[in-house]
């Protein structure tokens, strides 16, 4: 048997379609794992590259790794999926990491230009520029947030 870094280097040369990875009994779940993701990036390059009409004439195997890796994450789910980062927050909270953090000082921003135009008179500008200004300080927090935690 060719060494892992080998497989994953090159899982066509070694297997004919993607569903053989997960029959090969002499890899583990995690090496399973690393070859179908290096198969699916060559896939994922080769079918960008058919899109613009750069390819060879082949086609790409994209559905088919696809499908193997969530049918080796059903068979393995502990080895298979990647860890995640854990956190005191909960995850997809509004507000919580960078993303959240923009959204809500935009939102903020937009408010304050809203008050402002309805003091002083229509003004589209005033309403974008207190956004960036959200935004910015919505980016302050988040960072100020991420170094503190």
């Amino acid at each position: 048997m060719p060494n892992v870094e080998d497989l994953i280097a090159h899982p066509k040369r070694h297997f004919g379609q993607p569903r053989d990875i997960l029959n090969d009994s002499r890899l583990t779940a995690a090496e399973k794992l690393k070859v179908l993701e290096s198969w699916k990036q060559d896939a994922s390059r080769l079918a960008e590259s058919t899109s613009e009409n750069m390819s060879g004439g082949e086609e790409s195997d994209l559905r088919e790794v696809s499908k193997a890796l969530l049918e080796l994450k059903e068979i393995e789910p502990s080895t298979a999926s990647k860890p995640k980062r854990s956190s005191s927050r909960r995850s997809g909270a509004v507000g919580s990491g960078m993303t959240g953090s923009l959204a809500i000082g935009a939102m903020l921003g937009a408010g304050a230009g809203l008050v402002a135009v309805a003091v002083t008179g229509p003004s589209l500008s005033l309403v974008v520029q207190t956004t960036v200004v959200g935004l910015i300080l919505g980016g302050v927090v988040a960072t100020v947030r991420r170094a503190a935690v």
